[in-house]
């Protein structure tokens, strides 16, 4: 039955409106590509199949940008047909779409271009004798770790089930099994890829150490990967959950934090993500994801310190891997807001437990009026602290190593996330002002803290905003942008493609 011949009208005419900065050579992609993939193309932005796709970006910001049509694949064929399509097209704009996690504009999503969706590319194999895992790009987490954990073993992925797969891998990613294992990325020993001209490799990390090494970390610039083969490891019974604290405890708590991140090392089966929430009116608290390689966490050391805080609500029990990640990410998918991200790599200094609270102070005070609006009931903030303890870079190195360039050898760090969620879209800079000009702050204090230590700090590109230069914080940035260039010599993903660049 159709809507009242007004509504409708109305509907269809600004349907119709919203295609007039759609160019002509955009219309023509599309048209071929949708002739070359049949049935895999959707131009109709009242489609279901359209509307459901471009409206489950996890940030609703990105929900506003309509590209001209939709690319569903569903072999590393038919994404290399649409991508031999588009380099007829040179002025043709388009984005790669895993889960919709990231909130970076242009970084999944593409106005009046083409979107080229990963969604019915998901899903995993397994195989007991090699124990490597054939990982699919599009989907969640959800969708690898549940199945794998049916037999006995896991990859290196996700803290939150909901998180997309293939961003997060070509990024580096952070997991709970970082302290074990590394990155996500640095398990991968295999990628099936869609190059710049359209052709598809098959890369072998032991053939190809150099590619496989700047394909751990460095986003999208390389091509589109339609699979990935990634070593698994063991998993059985492991204890996490949440717990949440008042803002009394946050002497406590950060205290804990500064044992807990040289202690890591000593007990690599532990991980945290410690946040530091401030809500409306600048009420403080703390959410704390916890997480044991084991059926019970341990009773003394570090991670220990965390578990004698008193809490105003605990779900932490023994469980499944895969039913943890999944609860990890219940209460985020419920989120319905603008999202912004943004990253800083803060050193640990020993003689500098102070440093926490004093980051944690600065940041409340730039957001505290902010949130004191009526408007922004439902607006909060909150810095991930992350231990990122120098165990990592050594597993890094022991498989090969990443693009970020990480080593045993390094000295400790933590991995700052800021983030801030709010309804409307008036609000956008005054978030993001925030959050930038906290890292702005921090650029000057750190040095203060170090006295003069040299560390090595580059940035994590998952948890990064648009405009901040991911790569340049890359100690072999030359030599990933010169590789880059070879493979891209036309520059398709770095001019078209959107993402972070080399």
């Amino acid at each position: 039955m159709l809507p009242p011949a007004p509504i409708f009208l109305t509907t269809a005419l600004l349907a119709a409106s919203a295609t007039l900065a759609v160019s002509t050579s955009t219309e023509a992609a599309c048209d071929e590509i949708a002739a070359a993939t049949p049935e895999r193309v959707w131009s109709n932005r009242l489609s279901r199949t359209y509307y459901s796709e471009v409206n489950s970006y996890w940030s609703t910001t990105l929900r506003d940008a309509k590209p001209a049509c939709l690319v569903l694949p569903q072999s590393a064929e038919e994404v290399a047909a649409a991508v031999r399509i588009l380099n007829k097209y040179p002025d043709v704009q388009f984005a790669v779409k895993s889960g919709g996690h990231t909130p970076n504009e242009r970084h999944s999503s593409v106005r009046d271009g083409v979107l080229i969706s990963t969604r019915d590319l998901s899903g995993v194999t397994y195989d007991e004798e090699t124990q490597i895992a054939t990982v699919r790009p599009g989907g969640e987490w959800n969708d690898v770790i549940g199945p794998l954990d049916e037999q006995g073993v896991t990859v290196v992925g996700g803290r939150l089930g909901l998180v997309g797969v293939g961003g997060y891998l070509l990024q580096g990613g952070i997991s709970f099994l970082s302290a074990q294992y590394g990155l996500a990325a640095d398990s991968i020993v295999g990628w099936e890829m869609v190059a710049a001209n359209g052709t598809i490799l098959n890369i072998d990390a032991s053939e190809e150490p150099e590619l496989a090494v700047a394909l751990r970390g460095s986003g999208s610039q390389f091509g589109i990967v339609t699979q990935f083969k990634i070593k698994a490891y063991p998993v059985a019974k492991v204890w996490g959950g949440t717990r949440i604290y008042d803002g009394g405890k946050a002497s406590e708590i950060y205290s804990a934090l500064h044992n807990f991140v040289p202690g890591n090392a000593d007990d690599e089966k532990a991980a945290i993500i410690l946040t530091d929430i401030t809500a409306v009116g600048g009420t403080k608290l703390f959410l704390i994801f916890y997480f044991y390689d084991g059926p019970e966490p341990p009773t003394t050391g570090p991670f220990a310190q965390f578990l004698n805080i008193g809490s105003t609500l605990d779900t932490t029990s023994t469980q499944s891997y895969s039913a943890l990640l999944k609860s990890n990410g219940e209460s985020a998918e419920l989120l319905q807001s603008r999202i912004s991200f943004r990253t800083f790599t803060l050193p640990y200094v020993p003689d500098a437990p102070h440093m926490y609270s004093e980051i944690s102070d600065k940041f409340t005070f730039l957001i505290k009026d902010i949130l004191k609006s009526p408007l922004r009931l439902t607006s909060q903030c909150s810095i991930d602290f992350q231990p990122f303890p120098a165990i990592i870079g050594k597993h890094s190195q022991e498989r090969g190593g990443n693009a970020m360039g990480i080593a045993g050898s390094d000295l400790d760090r933590i991995l700052l996330e800021i983030q801030c969620s709010w309804l409307a879209g008036s609000d956008d800079e005054v978030f993001h002002d925030a959050s930038r000009e906290l890292v702005e702050w921090l650029a000057i204090k750190v040095p203060e803290w170090t006295k003069g230590v040299k560390y090595y700090l580059p940035y994590l590109m998952n948890d990064a905003a648009g405009d901040q230069n991911v790569t340049g914080t890359y100690q072999g940035y030359g030599k990933f942008k010169a590789l880059q260039e070879r493979m891209d010599p036309a520059g398709f993903f770095k001019k078209r493609g959107g993402g972070f660049v080399y």
